[in-house]
């Protein structure tokens, strides 16, 4: 499997390129840097066939247009639709545009994906946003987008954010018995086992 990591955008989001065959990609939370992550594919010799995103905000899906117009397919939690269609996405607090998109497919919790040989089973987490979630890929990795971070956690100050809703969706993630390694929205990657001995938020 390959996986390839994008810092994109104003705020410093994680791209992540997925591919089991080699050719066809994955694409977990397409920021905000069209170029970066095409001249990637390129360089890999990937094409973009469906793209996850953990949450609506515009750092981490503001290049899904571009690549659903190339054929690619958007998932995303129903709750995150009001992001889309709003400036809830937050893109006017950075001054960027946001390209709208539609959603092609509505993830709910305990969904399995199975797309180009790779597996995800989807973690409703919400807290950051209403609608944020976490994508465990073949039962060893979990992209957790803006929910836990290395050492620490996203914002729940945001609209749609909810403090309570974050300590539960934290304690979900807390109870998975295996160490899975963390791949988050911003920042290092970390193992869970870290974050329930050391983050301060466990």
């Amino acid at each position: 499997m390959n996986l390839i990591k994008l810092v994109t955008g104003k705020p410093s989001e994680n791209t992540y390129i997925v591919s089991e065959n080699g050719s066809d990609a994955v694409i977990i939370d397409p920021g905000d840097d069209i170029q970066a992550i095409n001249d990637a594919l390129v360089e890999n010799n990937m094409e973009c066939r469906a793209m996850l995103v953990t949450h609506a905000h515009f750092d981490h899906c503001n290049s899904c247009k571009h690549f659903q117009a190339g054929g690619a397919k958007v998932y995303m939690h129903k709750k995150d639709e009001l992001l889309v269609k709003t400036v809830y996405n937050l893109a006017n607090k950075f001054a960027v545009h946001f390209n709208r998109f539609v959603v092609d497919e509505k993830v709910k919790d305990g969904d399995v994906l199975s797309l180009y040989g790779l597996n995800f089973k989807i973690m409703h987490t919400p807290g950051h946003t209403a609608g944020s979630c976490c994508y465990i890929l073949n039962d060893n990795i979990i992209f957790t987008g803006d929910t836990l971070f290395n050492l620490s956690i996203g914002r729940t100050d945001f609209p749609t954010g909810n403090a309570s809703q974050m300590k539960k969706s934290l304690k979900k993630l807390f109870s998975l018995e295996k160490d899975y390694t963390i791949f988050p929205g911003h920042g290092l990657p970390s193992k869970l086992s870290t974050e329930k001995n050391h983050n301060p938020y466990a």
